[in-house]
């Protein structure tokens, strides 16, 4: 049952966190402290979605992404922003590879 489910709501949580990870990235690029604080909203929702749908290997970089992107609510260094961009990159990759077709 649970893999049923997992099956029906997977496509809209792809578009969801693609979504979700797209504002992040702009809001990184754009060194906006304020909407630091939505990011982090945003990413902590991403992981928890997951787990829900019982993809486990997506909430460790989920979480590492929001505590990352909890660090961009104060002035930061290149270093932090940079640090979150490449965990994004590698969260995005991951989602990536769940709308890839499976091999039968």
């Amino acid at each position: 049952m649970m893999d049923e489910l997992a099956a029906k709501f997977l496509p809209q949580f792809i578009a969801l966190a693609r979504t979700r990870l797209q504002a992040a990235t702009v809001a990184v690029t754009r060194n906006d402290h304020a909407g630091a604080q939505v990011m982090v909203r945003e990413l902590h929702a991403l992981a928890g979605e997951a787990g829900l749908l019982g993809l486990r290997d997506l909430i460790p970089i989920a979480r590492d992404c929001e505590h990352k992107a909890k660090a961009l609510r104060t002035p930061h260094s290149e270093g932090e922003a940079g640090a979150l961009l490449a965990a994004l990159h590698e969260l995005g990759r991951m989602i990536d590879s769940l709308a890839a077709p499976k091999p039968r």
